[in-house]
């Protein structure tokens, strides 16, 4: 498990909120991830959409091996640009594109794609940066101030991850690696 820097979660917090601010959301309501990547000045872009990806290679991301990956940031003259799997349920959808925004935030380096005659290929992988991205768009799509909303609501898991645009398993560990989980239980008990 990665540690990480010390203040980052608090930082992630407090940038969840203030890009609610920047957008004229309530600190508890839902992001819309697409909303953020429009502001980040992100494109997104469907996988089927992609230009000159031949339907062999379409074929393999969206039938033969759909789990094998979410979402990819390129940069293309300039522009971020997201590449979604369609495949995904759009709560999945969401914290992916989250997750890719994440690194535009956090203003990471991206990976190098090589090319070779099997296909394309990532250099190199920095495990610390995919968990800092994984833990800041968690908290984008759910901060600590909204999830302690939906658990005093009474949690139900299905209504809120519809509301906030997420997955119920999103929601779940959300609730359970922030401690608000058990916050709340301690105050019931």
């Amino acid at each position: 498990m990665t540690t990480f820097r010390r203040g980052f979660k608090s930082w992630c917090e407090s940038t969840a909120l203030q890009y609610r601010a920047i957008l004229g959301l309530e600190p508890t309501g839902p992001l819309p991830a697409a909303k953020l990547a429009a502001h980040l000045t992100v494109r997104v872009l469907d996988v089927e959409k992609v230009p000159g990806l031949s339907r062999v290679a379409l074929t393999q991301l969206t039938r033969r091996d759909p789990d094998g990956w979410s979402a990819l940031m390129v940069t293309h003259r300039g522009m971020n640009v997201v590449v979604m799997n369609t495949t995904h349920s759009p709560g999945r959808q969401s914290s992916s594109l989250a997750h890719e925004c994440s690194h535009v935030i956090l203003n990471h380096k991206p990976a190098q794609a090589l090319r070779s005659e099997g296909g394309i290929f990532i250099s190199s992988y920095d495990r610390q940066q995919e968990d800092e991205a994984d833990w800041l768009a968690g908290t984008l799509l759910l901060p600590r101030v909204a999830l302690l909303r939906i658990g005093y609501e009474g949690i139900d898991h299905a209504r809120h991850a519809s509301e906030y645009g997420v997955s119920e398993e999103m929601l779940r560990m959300r609730l359970d690696r922030t401690g608000v989980s058990l916050q709340l239980r301690r105050r019931a008990g």
